[in-house]
């Protein structure tokens, strides 16, 4: 069974809050690419970055929407708090 570095709870059907830990380790925030389009909007956290493959990575910023597109490689880069996001699916 794969332990995954973060927990949801779902809100509806194409939206959920996703939470990082604080304590989680850097070496489990790996690159991966979700299946559909998201939209995600950082609801607590400080200090965490979202990378796009070939970018530079971006500081997350409080109330703020970040487009992933799906199939695009990303990876979220760890702070110094734990990280809340509220993410809906584009369907």
């Amino acid at each position: 069974m794969v332990v995954k570095p973060y927990s949801d709870k779902r809100i509806n059907e194409n939206v959920f809050t996703r939470t990082f830990e604080n304590d989680v380790e850097s070496a489990e925030l790996v690159w991966h690419r979700d299946a559909k389009d998201r939209n995600i909007k950082v609801i607590e956290g400080e200090g965490w970055k979202l990378q796009f493959d070939d970018a530079l990575p971006r500081q997350l910023k409080m109330n703020e929407q970040y487009f992933i597109p799906a199939n695009t490689y990303h990876r979220v880069i760890k702070g110094g708090s734990s990280l809340m996001l509220e993410v809906k699916e584009i369907v």
